[in-house]
């Protein structure tokens, strides 16, 4: 169970196009206008997560490879944000239309590929073989999605008109990049012994 909320944190704490707009909803209108955001967020994981959990118990069932071919892809991804993360230098401009869309949020957030992640490497192999599983796995994933969503927005929030020398976006971007590379090198690494074993 901690190996599991400690794969998701640390998943879902990286930066992606859905982090960043829950960064930026803190900085440009601050936490009590935001907040709401973590639980469409939430909404959108469970949808996902769902979806590609049916779709892969199937896969699985028909053909393996298929299944490993995209679980080498999902990680090979991560090697690639990783590598890119390292490359820059500056924060990006978030491209979204304002006003603020939760609609737009949540469809962001549906296409987040977190969701094969978590799916193909953290949540267990019994979570889609029964109810009890299922509902035991979701309400973990929402109990750590919930907090770090709402932490990006408090992050944000805490950079309205404020100064940070210290925490420059290089910084940010680096420490990020490690952190994705070395998970992703697990996924490599977890994968690997299913094949062999």
């Amino acid at each position: 169970m901690l190996a599991t909320v400690s794969a998701l944190t640390l998943l879902l704490l990286a930066p992606g196009p859905t982090n960043t707009l829950l960064l930026r909803a803190g900085v440009l209108f601050g936490w009590r206008a935001s907040w709401k955001l973590a639980f469409i967020e939430c909404l959108a994981y469970l949808l996902q997560v769902s979806v590609w959990g049916v779709a892969l118990l199937y896969l699985a069932a028909y053909s393996s490879w298929a299944l490993k071919t995209i679980q080498l892809g999902a990680a090979c991804y991560l090697l690639y944000v990783s590598f890119r993360l390292w490359q820059r230098k500056s924060a990006d401009a978030i491209a979204a239309g304002d006003p603020f869309s939760s609609l737009y949020f949540f469809w962001l957030t549906v296409m987040n590929p977190k969701g094969l992640l978590i799916v193909s490497f953290i949540a267990p192999v019994s979570t889609f073989d029964s109810l009890q599983g299922y509902a035991g796995f979701m309400a973990t994933l929402a109990l750590v999605v919930i907090p770090v969503g709402a932490a990006w927005i408090v992050l944000g929030s805490r950079f309205e008109g404020g100064q940070q020398a210290w925490l420059t976006p290089l910084k940010i971007n680096r420490a990020t990049s490690v952190a994705i590379c070395c998970f992703a090198t697990l996924m490599i690494g977890r994968l690997a012994d299913s094949v062999m074993g």
